[in-house]
């Protein structure tokens, strides 16, 4: 987000916590994942995928604790790729329970209700600055004192991150002010940071202009909708078996809903239609819509190369290439950080597959336990082979969409001027369907780097999102001016056999 205002509620008078949260806010334009900011800087990544005008959000979410608790969009949703008249309802149990946790992190009653629960003394460390602490065992969220005011400075929650690892969520409050006597935070920073991960990510952050003390709210104030109009069922705050809770602060921060995925993961379609290079395989994991999302396996005489990991999708992944290439994932290539192409890589690793990285992202990758590399750069691209084929991994500075932006190209082994050639590539366009579904400035920022390197103009794009498309197209919807290069001029020659 980038502005907006809000109205924070809560009901205290009862066993279990009650809050409602009304806002107003307009997505950022620029950014697209706030959470993976801070490691990763952004080429010019944005939300225009999901939703062509971003519009301003205008929402009321209903958070309620207990075996009958829940969390209800009862105005609007909080979800990038819906309409924002849309009212989207009850969440899924993991989301709720994200929810739950965020809600009682910023309660006002939070040290209140902690005298009533097991509790422990601790010592927190940030940055060579020892705090004290109180921790609620049962919750998991530690209050860190401020070291001369003792009031809560940090209100803290531990949480499990596939690449991150142990990651922190924490609230920062400063500017207390006294309302009737009682000293209330004025401003709120939500930070995530991680403990092997150079992260500081502010999720978001806010001030708070007036606090009203027992305020009178209407009686249906906290309630849900009726389950009829919701789009999805009620379902009680439970945490995910499935998708760690870092996990879901990642999408749900993203405007991306919980993470977890609905219904029985299966490979929609197949396809291998470029006669000449039939061996590299298009993947339609989700075809809900035009964009939907699609992945690209390369196969080799001897093993097979992965181009993104979606989170959830691994063991499918995995049961497709064992019954249908009968060779082993040797490699594993994300295109670039983003959740949604690299959530599964920590499978994978872990299956034995060895990743092809930019190099400047093996800080990142490495806090993944006994992850093995190959790595590449701008001048020297890494080039797997067998005798049909090769496949080219392409980084540059200052990528399009995001810093560790890669892209892939595959050509036959001794290519002619005029052979096959595909490119696969995510999120610097959205081929094949309308043009305002993809950035202008990151396509041809696109269109930069690959006339440096030479791609031919009659090569056919396999894309993440969209449909399978020609390069021409590409350059026709911008308006670029091309040369007319065929494959002699790929990486200067290289794809010719002399």
């Amino acid at each position: 987000m980038s502005s907006g205002s809000q109205n924070v509620s809560y009901k205290l008078d009862g066993e279990h916590l009650q809050q409602r949260i009304d806002r107003h806010a307009t997505p950022s334009s620029r950014f697209r994942h706030q959470l993976e900011s801070g490691r990763l800087s952004f080429g010019s990544g944005n939300w225009q995928w999901g939703s062509s005008e971003l519009k301003p959000l205008d929402f009321s979410l209903v958070v309620r604790d207990g075996d009958d608790g829940f969390a209800c969009y009862v105005k609007g949703n909080n979800l990038i790729h819906l309409a924002s008249n849309v009212t989207s309802g009850y969440t899924d149990s993991a989301l709720a329970h994200n929810l739950v946790i965020e809600a009682k992190m910023l309660s006002p009653h939070l040290l209140y209700r902690m005298r009533n629960v097991t509790v422990s003394i601790t010592d927190v460390e940030i940055n060579g600055v020892v705090f004290q602490g109180i921790h609620d065992v049962q919750q998991g969220i530690t209050v860190v004192l401020d070291k001369q005011t003792k009031l809560p400075y940090i209100i803290r929650r531990i949480e499990s991150h596939p690449i991150y690892g142990i990651a922190y969520k924490d609230l920062y409050l400063s500017f207390y002010k006294e309302v009737q006597g009682i000293k209330f935070p004025h401003a709120i920073q939500t930070v995530y940071s991680a403990q092997n991960q150079h992260i500081s990510a502010v999720l978001e952050d806010f001030v708070i202009d007036q606090v009203d003390i027992d305020p009178d709210f209407p009686t249906d104030f906290f309630d849900g909708i009726p389950e009829s109009e919701s789009l999805g069922l009620k379902s009680a705050p439970a945490a995910s078996s499935v998708v760690p809770n870092g996990l879901v602060t990642d999408y749900s921060s993203s405007m991306l809903g919980s993470g977890v995925p609905t219904g029985a993961r299966e490979i929609k379609e197949a396809h291998n239609p470029i006669q000449g290079l039939s061996q590299v395989h298009w993947l339609v994991l989700n075809n809900n819509d035009a964009l939907g999302f699609k992945m690209v396996v390369i196969e080799f005489e001897n093993e097979v190369i992965l181009c993104d990991a979606p989170p959830e999708w691994s063991q499918t992944i995995m049961k497709w290439v064992s019954d249908n290439l009968k060779k082993p994932i040797k490699y594993v290539a994300p295109s670039h950080h983003h959740r949604d192409h690299s959530g599964g890589v920590p499978d994978f690793v872990k299956a034995g597959a060895t990743l092809i990285i930019p190099e400047i992202t093996l800080d990142y990758w490495s806090s993944i336990p006994n992850t093995k590399f190959i790595t590449f750069n701008q001048t020297h691209p890494y080039v797997h082979r067998d005798s049909n084929i090769s496949a080219w991994f392409n980084w540059e500075n200052q990528a399009a969409h995001a810093s560790d932006w890669t892209y892939v190209v595959v050509t036959q082994r001794c290519a002619a001027p005029d052979s096959p050639v595909i490119a696969f590539e995510a999120d610097a366009w959205e081929a094949g369907i309308n043009i305002e579904s993809s950035s202008m400035g990151q396509m041809r920022q696109w269109l930069d780097q690959i006339v440096v390197d030479g791609l031919p103009k009659h090569t056919v794009v396999f894309p993440s999102h969209g449909n399978i498309a020609t390069l021409r197209q590409l350059i026709e919807n911008t308006a670029y001016p091309y040369p007319e290069y065929d494959v002699t001029h790929w990486r200067k020659g290289a794809a010719i056999c002399k």
